[in-house]
């Protein structure tokens, strides 16, 4: 059976949210209004990062090193080459910034494909958001629509923990999750299996493997 595995980044691969920590260490105070504006869904994701990115102060120096310490499921790595040897494919889907995945990403040696939103310089030390997965008619009013950047003729498993994956969860053939995305299941019956970390995937990945190693080395 040929996967292929959409897996988000803030929550899920990074142990914490890089945009938030971004936020807290190069944005403006204000940053935190527009926050509680779309916790109370009185605008969607979208609308929220544009108005956050625009209150982000800071050089790209400055930006980076602003997320120098993020750190990544200590297990992540082992996911990737494990789903490397039983033929899956996998992609990064994140409702998150560029500039605040692909130097963590690029730190712990991972290579994958990656759809999300961007964070392009504006003049001095300010910065807008750019949205080049983004669906109008996306329920979730993401940046990213994962639904349509996760389209494949394979066995979607999704890896999430999040409000962006809400959507992406009740089209999955496999939902891991974790966090809200785990609660949000629970709540509309969608079927799913709980995880904590990437110690978990792997455990529900053995099958695959074991029948991987069947195949390697079939038996005399």
């Amino acid at each position: 059976m040929r996967l292929h595995f959409a897996i988000d980044f803030d929550g899920t691969i990074a142990l914490e949210d890089t945009t938030d920590m971004l936020l807290d260490r190069r944005a403006e105070p204000a940053w935190l209004d527009v926050e509680k504006e779309w916790l109370a869904g009185r605008i969607g994701s979208r609308e929220c990062l544009a108005q956050q990115a625009a209150l982000i102060r800071a050089t790209p120096e400055e930006l980076e090193f602003a997320l120098a310490d993020v750190a990544i499921d200590p297990d992540f790595t082992r996911f990737v080459s494990a789903a490397g040897r039983i033929g899956a494919t996998m992609q990064i889907v994140s409702d998150g910034f560029d500039r605040c995945l692909e130097p963590v990403l690029e730190r712990a040696g991972i290579e994958l494909p990656v759809t999300s939103n961007r964070l392009r310089p504006a003049g001095g030390n300010r910065w807008a958001a750019e949205f080049p997965a983004y669906a109008s008619d996306c329920k979730a009013t993401s940046g990213v629509c994962k639904c349509r950047a996760a389209r494949t003729e394979r066995m979607l498993v999704l890896i999430g923990d999040g409000r962006s994956d809400f959507c992406l969860a009740s089209r999955a053939d496999v939902v891991l999750a974790k966090g809200k995305l785990a609660a949000h299941c629970a709540e509309n019956d969608y079927p799913y299996t709980p995880i904590n970390s990437f110690a978990d995937v792997l455990d529900w990945m053995q099958p695959f493997l074991a029948e991987q190693t069947i195949r390697t080395f079939p038996r005399p």
